[in-house]
């Protein structure tokens, strides 16, 4: 099964590499080849094939270099000071920080586009296969899973969408013109029926072609998303459907890793936990340069012996950072203290910084805008295994769905059906989640139905899962996303939602802005 894993990943890689360059575009035109190509464009197994791996590529593109953002620098997890006049993208991070953005943000513009284009690729290849005989073809896997499959990258990206904007249209064919707006609950009505209506025709684990794929479990961890947030974004709870969801996947055949941070490492790919990734490849797919933005330059030297300069763009509030306690061992993806490296005869030597000084990594930022210094303020997040000798871009997959996440998820719906009380079920789901970031018979590893409560909850889930871009959503969910925070102050309600672009409401009339926003 591993070699099965292993071998999908490089040919999803390979079709990455042919893809990419004819994938970018500046705006929501939909198509990829021409209408005088379509018809004869599915005439063999390749064609097939690059035409259905094209959605799941174009996620490596604006997963983590746009999402990413959106999700966490909008947040308590993740921030990025501008430090010694550091170009802020034109002060765009720090209007996320402080919930101060706009319907002109080019990132806000960004995300929609990208997700209407990756919402566009599955179109394309729906409507081009569906009528296709490709009965006489040696393909891997039948012409009804592939459209499966791309319903529910389509699916996904209308969640993304969903979650940032709300009220968005919905557009199913290739063709469709001025698109009018959808109500939030019309938007989760639709994800919903694509998901459940396509999850039987699916594959599953240790299957042919499932890694990096949609399998059945990935699309039920989707739904249980789309039923966790239901009630924030809709005001219609669902908290017994996401149960139901969430126990399809934990009676699928996953597991818990052994470690905490098995999940990240550099050959992720052999995880028993993680559920649906997005493959990256430092030679094939080059978008995931997680070390580079977090580091600072003279650590990834001196430590990991690599030749690219580390930008120490992203750090976490000391706020966030406080919410481990030092026997936590999820508590070591942050690098603080004295930075320090063993030379070439064995013995630590001290990383210096740019004055020449031995650097010492403080969570404590002094402020959110520092031009004269700031170099070592910031706990820098080292999640991902960092590859020594590696490239900047990284080839650890980018997790999206893993057990963690779905035991926690579960236990929270519990809680919620409760009052808010944790059960005695809720309370076994958390501490199984938390009990191998702790020294076995470490009592500060185990809750009870006292101490856990959903204020606890979402602490546990931030130290969990932090910088996987579940934080934004969290804390609408547990409403606190527009409360004030370092350097920020409380923002209004309907921040909970980016507003649509400017430039899309100018293309399409039949849309409408979210109200808050001109």
């Amino acid at each position: 099964m591993k070699n099965n894993r292993y071998n999908h990943k490089l040919l999803l890689l390979f079709f990455t590499t042919m893809l990419l360059g004819v994938s970018a575009c500046d705006d929501l035109e939909e198509n990829v080849y021409s209408a005088e190509t379509v018809d004869n464009f599915y005439q063999n197994e390749d064609q097939v094939l690059a035409a259905y791996v094209l959605p799941y590529s174009f996620m490596q593109t604006h997963v983590y270099q746009v999402h990413f953002a959106l999700q966490e620098f909008s947040t308590d997890e993740a921030v990025v000071p501008v430090r010694y006049g550091y170009v802020d993208q034109e002060g765009a991070w720090i209007r996320f920080h402080q919930h101060t953005w706009t319907s002109s943000d080019f990132w806000i513009r960004l995300e929609w586009e990208n997700l209407f284009q990756a919402i566009g690729y599955c179109n394309y290849f729906i409507d081009g296969i569906q009528d296709k005989d490709l009965s006489l073809m040696d393909l891997p896997i039948s012409k009804e899973q592939m459209i499966a499959e791309a319903k529910m990258v389509r699916a996904l990206h209308y969640y993304w969408a969903w979650i940032n904007f709300g009220n968005i249209p919905i557009v199913e064919q290739v063709g469709e013109t001025s698109p009018p707006t959808k109500s939030s609950a019309e938007v989760f009505a639709f994800i919903e029926k694509e998901i459940k209506e396509n999850i039987p025709l699916l594959s599953e684990k240790g299957d042919p072609g499932w890694y990096g794929h949609f399998t059945q479990s990935a699309a039920q961890a989707l739904l249980a998303k789309l039923y966790l947030n239901a009630e924030a974004f809709t005001g219609q709870e669902h908290w017994a459907d996401c149960i139901t969801a969430c126990e399809a996947v934990i009676n699928a055949d996953y597991s818990l890793d052994e470690n905490w941070n098995d999940p990240f490492r550099v050959n992720n790919e052999f995880s028993n936990e993680n559920i649906l990734v997005v493959p990256f490849d430092a030679s094939n797919a080059q978008q995931f340069n997680f070390a580079e933005q977090n580091f600072h330059e003279n650590i990834l030297f001196a430590k990991y012996n690599v030749e690219y300069f580390g930008w120490h763009k992203i750090s976490t509030q000391e706020s966030f950072y406080n919410l481990y306690q030092p026997n936590d061992l999820r508590i070591n993806q942050w690098t603080v203290g004295p930075q320090i490296y063993i030379d070439d005869n064995g013995e630590e030597q001290p990383i210096l910084d740019w004055n020449g000084e031995p650097m010492e990594v403080t969570p404590y930022i002094d402020m959110l805008i520092n031009n004269e210094g700031g170099e070592a303020q910031g706990a820098m997040n080292m999640k991902y295994e960092i590859e020594t000798g590696g490239l900047s871009s990284m080839s650890n997959d980018m997790v999206l769905f893993r057990l963690a996440d779905i035991l926690l998820m579960k236990a929270e719906c519990l809680m919620r059906q409760n009052g808010g009380t944790a059960t005695q079920e809720a309370v076994d789901l958390v501490n199984a989640v938390r009990a191998r970031s702790f020294a076995e018979g470490d009592p500060d590893a185990v809750y009870t139905t006292t101490s856990l409560t959903l204020e606890e909850l979402l602490n546990e889930r931030g130290r969990e899962l932090a910088y996987e871009m579940h934080r934004r959503e969290d804390l609408i969910r547990f409403e606190q996303f527009n409360e004030a925070w370092w350097e920020k102050e409380a923002s209004e309600e309907y921040r909970t939602l980016y507003p649509i672009p400017f430039n899309v409401l100018t293309a399409n009339p039949a849309l409408e802005q979210n109200p808050g926003y001109n």
